[in-house]
């Protein structure tokens, strides 16, 4: 009689890892034109996302009072107003 084998997760056809996509962004409607409101960093020139979009036909009588943002590109805290924002393309 031979001594029973212990199951290990090597010698099973079971995938060794699972890979998942990361969350994706909703599509855009066609007809609608969403932009994102990007704020350039002042201590190294680079654009910096704000996570808000808004719609390009909106943007001339938005009003926006400051905002605060954590810059993902020198780690500092920036405030922000309406005459500081490029808008960019949305993905």
């Amino acid at each position: 009689m031979t001594p029973l084998k212990r199951a290990s997760c090597i010698d099973s056809d079971m995938a060794r890892r699972f890979f998942f996509d990361p969350p994706r962004r909703q599509k855009i409607k066609a007809g609608s034109n969403l932009k994102s409101l990007l704020v350039r960093c002042p201590s190294t020139s680079k654009l910096t996302d704000t996570g808000r979009t808004i719609e390009e036909k909106c943007w001339a009588t938005a009003k926006l009072k400051k905002q605060k943002l954590t810059c993902e590109h020198c780690g500092g805290v920036h405030t922000w107003e309406k005459q500081d924002v490029i808008l960019g393309r949305y993905q």
